[in-house]
């Protein structure tokens, strides 16, 4: 009886709180779980025993609709003609989803052109989505939340996406995106907020796209290239990026935008941008805050930032719209360990060590926890 199933499909059926599936190595087709539901003390648990990979090429790959307290652990979701995972309340928007962990999944590609994402969160609560590698999602995004609460993005690698990286929308609200990697997201690599029908809002009397989200010791690295920037704060109230690391981004840095334009909504407003290192080709830049219509930037703060341009001896940053900044780092060498190599450490001497401003803050990139004073960054010295 060590084998008792000989499909996914039957584990799933038979799967009680407190199961743990275990599944062989293998290609299998797309999963559908249904409303999977474990208990708050018993989650059930779909896990990869070895290299497994579901065959998304029938639709989405991994499906479930009003789940509760599940974990998704280790497997490779490949050739998804639509999202690579979709995840939702199945439209009860009243009753979310709720507590899933989503841990170490590869999703090398999703979709065939139209808005299709690898990771799609709709009604979802109290979940984490952790060290997984997300590439290749065709024109939708890495992971788009739309109505989603309290979650935790953390230790993830996101890269060379055809848009943008993480989304939170329709209403999303106290998420945490914390430690990950964005590489070459041609888009906005965070979109803090966007752009949602009004019926699709979670719960459906939000008066923004987003509030409280923490974009928190990341790295950034050579994004930027289409009509993106590192952060951009859409129809989001009292976000924050804070402690990251900005390497070689293109075009826009920030952009504060106000894309659901409604009575009840208020304006992209109190952002904060504090702590971060932004090293770029100065050539490669438009301005460093993109400013659109309907939004609030005289209430946004920025302040002790390091801004370095790497191909000019002397340079200050476009920054325009928003109220001047306190305590910046202008055009000093923030002495990285070894950029050419993604290590983004800093040397001693660097100008950022001890230099930022007190803000709440979780553990630098790699874990360890910032001295006091903090540096300026994702990594503490």
């Amino acid at each position: 009886m060590g084998n008792p199933f000989n499909t996914i499909p039957r584990a799933v059926q038979a799967a009680t709180p407190g199961t743990r599936i275990l599944v062989g190595p293998g290609t299998y087709p797309a999963l559908s779980l249904g409303a999977l539901t474990g208990t708050a003390s018993q989650p059930i648990a779909l896990v990869a025993n070895g290299a497994v990979t579901i065959n998304g090429s029938t639709g989405v790959g991994i499906s479930m609709s009003d789940g509760a307290y599940v974990v998704i652990e280790g497997f490779t979701i490949a050739n998804s003609m639509v999202h690579g995972m979709n995840l939702d309340d199945a439209s009860s928007l009243a009753t979310p989803s709720h507590h899933v962990v989503l841990r170490n999944l590869t999703i090398p590609s999703a979709g065939t052109g139209g808005n299709n994402d690898c990771i799609k969160l709709s009604g979802l609560d109290d979940f984490w989505v952790l060290d997984s590698n997300v590439a290749g999602c065709n024109q939708g995004e890495a992971i788009d939340m739309v109505g989603c609460h309290r979650g935790v993005i953390a230790g993830n690698t996101f890269h060379d996406v055809v848009g943008s990286g993480v989304q939170t929308k329709g209403g999303s609200e106290d998420v945490v995106i914390h430690r990950n990697r964005f590489e070459r997201i041609p888009g906005r690599a965070v979109n803090a907020g966007g752009s949602t029908d009004l019926a699709f809002f979670r719960p459906q009397n939000a008066t923004a796209e987003a509030r409280n989200i923490r974009v928190l010791s990341n790295l950034f690295i050579g994004g930027g290239s289409g009509s993106g920037a590192a952060v951009a704060f859409v129809g989001c109230d009292g976000c924050v990026a804070a402690h990251n690391t900005i390497y070689q981004q293109q075009r826009w840095i920030v952009r504060i935008l106000q894309e659901t334009v409604d009575a009840r909504f208020v304006p992209s407003r109190n952002g904060l941008f504090v702590n971060n290192i932004v090293a770029v080709n100065a050539a490669q830049l438009s301005t460093v805050v993109n400013v659109g219509a309907n939004t609030s930037p005289l209430t946004f703060t920025f302040g002790n930032n390091l801004w370095f341009a790497l191909d000019r001896a002397s340079w200050t940053p476009p920054i325009t719209d928003v109220p001047p900044e306190m305590g910046s780092l202008v055009q000093q060498d923030p002495r990285f360990a070894n950029a050419a190599q993604g290590d983004f450490h800093l040397n001693a001497g660097s100008p950022a060590i001890g230099a930022a401003r007190s803000v709440p803050r979780l553990s630098d990139f790699s874990g360890a926890c910032f001295a006091s004073p903090a540096s300026i960054g994702a990594f503490e010295r």
